[in-house]
């Protein structure tokens, strides 16, 4: 409760992807304390210690409060409109010398809708096609992968499943639980009270491993093997729903003929897990129905990543848990009006290398300024990012970021990347500006309010002014159906008959009906075939196998080493969920959690 100096408003947290529900208890324009928002279908009630610490987030000393410009002997304090005229007038120029492509927008984890969004409607006025970012390490392989199998990522109904499958994800520690469910702290403890057999296949021993019925720690790398292996069981011993195969899937038989070699026994040298319990998982998954799998971020960071997924999502659909009630489902979410998009003939930096993609993996534009193949980008606009610290090879990606004639950071703290930027634009905090987040949930989907609950501190600025501003000194403001964060809402949600007043007056509008399940039924899959694609012609007509395979992983490292035998350790990542990719390391709440990177042996 708000004391009689305070003021109590409802806001959504948007520091990762859960975007919970908060209330912001504001008194003499500061941010005093933050309290988690009982009646949000996100978190009802839940927040993690990065809600939290907002307070010190949002007033933190090192927070960057006006523009900078590097010069010779550092940083130098400058103003708005100096900083977006030399940054319009460079852009202007490297545009005339070189073409719009040459421009690559940068962003990273999109926790919210203002990360998905700004600066892409000016790439895109100014003639660039090229956003680029970490999600080639984060969610875009399994985008593609279980594109191509069924056409999109389908989200685990948790709360009527009988087995929960959690395959290379922690969401107690990330709270990346893929959609809105509610209290997240006591989400998965509460289905396996009713019942529900949790299976954690990770390589670490995670808190969520330690409650775990079976807990299967994989050598790294191998889920591929393991996926493969739990297909030749569930289908040499019938398991699979043979109804749901016959009518809704194409390439089964091939499948059969295909994973016939992959046996447990084999998977075993593989994965170092016991073929035994090899054979025990894939029959409970199979037999324990309803079931889910949730495919976490630990996959998209090895090699084999797409074939892998497409092995788990085949696994989904054949043991007949797609879309069904406590399986696997595509959940409802708001429609969004769309940003401005470009004509077909200008390409993607990276389209020929990688078709499926469908933005730049940050190492093909790394790449494309070293070696200047198929050209070299000269600019950057980075967002909401850190791409100094976040990508492998660090000395690369420096030497890469070091070679653009232009960049330019808009963040709320001098990051390793701002620190080698040409200007720093300071933006307002989540807490600061106009927002909104779109929700997918089993109820409907839903959007939430994210207002300006404090004036911005110092002289920073909302992202969509600062962009439209920018877009405005270059000439390419026509191209803006906005002119601020408010009118952006506005247009976003038009699709969604959604207005900023609406929400004003209601934090929380439901778009859509509650989930419905096999959708399928009546609409088929978002597929070219409009079924399940075990066999995908589109990869094959690409060049890639249309049905997954094993990759094997030692030789690959081997034919990277020189002597790989001098490196028999196998590592793997753990992000703290206290933290988000490299944000909030200076933040002392935070900090007093986990004070050191860790390397667990």
């Amino acid at each position: 409760m708000a004391s009689s100096k305070e003021k109590a408003i409802r806001t959504v947290c948007g520091y990762c992807h859960n975007n919970c529900g908060l209330i912001a208890y504001i008194s003499n324009g500061v941010l005093q304390r933050i309290k988690a928002d009982p009646d949000h279908p996100a978190n009802r009630g839940d927040m993690c210690p990065k809600g939290a610490a907002a307070p010190e987030v949002v007033h933190s000393p090192h927070r960057l409060k006006h523009p900078l410009r590097r010069t010779n002997s550092g940083f130098q304090q400058i103003s708005w409109q100096e900083a977006l005229d030399i940054t319009a007038t460079k852009l202007l120029e490297i545009r005339e010398k070189y073409g719009g492509e040459t421009l690559v927008r940068c962003n990273g984890a999109p926790v919210t809708q203002i990360a998905w969004d700004a600066f892409v409607q000016l790439t895109a006025a100014y003639g660039s096609t090229n956003l680029t970012g970490s999600g080639h390490v984060c969610h875009i392989p399994r985008d593609i992968a279980f594109g191509t199998v069924y056409g999109g990522m389908a989200w685990p109904d948790y709360k009527n499943t009988r087995c929960l499958i959690m395959w290379g994800s922690n969401p107690p520690d990330s709270r990346d639980y893929r959609g809105a469910h509610g209290r997240f702290t006591r989400l998965i403890p509460e289905v396996k009270r009713h019942g529900a057999k949790l299976i954690v296949i990770d390589p670490r021993r995670t808190n969520l491993a330690k409650i775990a019925d079976r807990w299967l720690a994989i050598e790294p790398g191998r889920d591929d093997a393991l996926a493969l292996a739990m297909l030749n069981v569930i289908i040499k011993e019938g398991l699979y729903d043979k109804k749901f195969v016959t009518q809704w899937t194409i390439g089964f038989e091939e499948l059969a003929e295909h994973v016939d070699r992959f046996t447990p026994e084999w998977a075993q040298g593989v994965t170092k897990l016991r073929a035994s319990d090899i054979r025990e998982l894939a029959t409970t998954y199979a037999t324990t129905k309803p079931a889910i799998i949730l495919a976490g971020n630990g996959l998209d960071q090895y090699p084999n990543v797409i074939q892998t997924i497409r092995a788990i999502g085949i696994l989904c659909a054949i043991a007949g848990n797609m879309d069904v009630e406590g399986g696997n489902v595509f959940l409802p979410k708001p429609s969004m009006s769309p940003l401005l998009s470009q004509p077909p003939e200008i390409k993607r930096l990276s389209a020929d290398r990688y078709p499926l993609y469908p933005w730049v993996p940050f190492p093909g534009f790394v790449d494309a300024v070293l070696n200047g193949e198929p050209y070299a980008p000269k600019a950057m606009l980075v967002y909401h990012a850190n791409p100094a610290l976040i990508n492998a090879d660090s000395t690369k990606t420096r030497q890469a970021l070091e070679k653009l004639e232009f960049l330019v950071v808009c963040d709320i703290f001098k990051s390793a990347t701002a620190e080698m930027a040409d200007i720093i634009l300071p933006e307002a905090s989540e807490f600061e500006q106009y927002s909104f987040q779109c929700y997918a949930n089993i109820e409907g989907g839903f959007v939430a309010l994210r207002p300006k609950v404090i004036e911005p501190i110092g002289e920073s600025r909302p992202a969509f002014e600062i962009e439209y501003d920018l877009a405005t000194r270059m000439g390419l403001n026509e191209a803006y159906p906005w002119t601020n964060n408010e009118e952006w809402i506005n247009h976003r949600l038009k699709a969604s008959k959604i207005t900023l007043n609406d929400l004003r007056k209601q934090q929380i509008i439901y778009a859509t009906p509650p989930l419905e399940y096999r959708k399928y039924l009546k609409h088929g899959f978002d597929t070219p075939s409009g079924k399940v694609e075990i066999y995908s012609q589109k990869l094959k007509d690409l060049g890639y196998p249309p049905l997954p395979e094993f990759k094997d992983l030692d030789a690959s490292l081997a034919a990277e080493t020189a002597s790989p035998h001098n490196y028999p350790l196998i590592g793997t990542t753990r992000r703290p969920g206290v933290y988000v990719h490299t944000r909030f390391r200076n933040i002392p709440a935070l900090q007093r959690l986990e004070p050191e990177p860790l390397a667990r042996l």
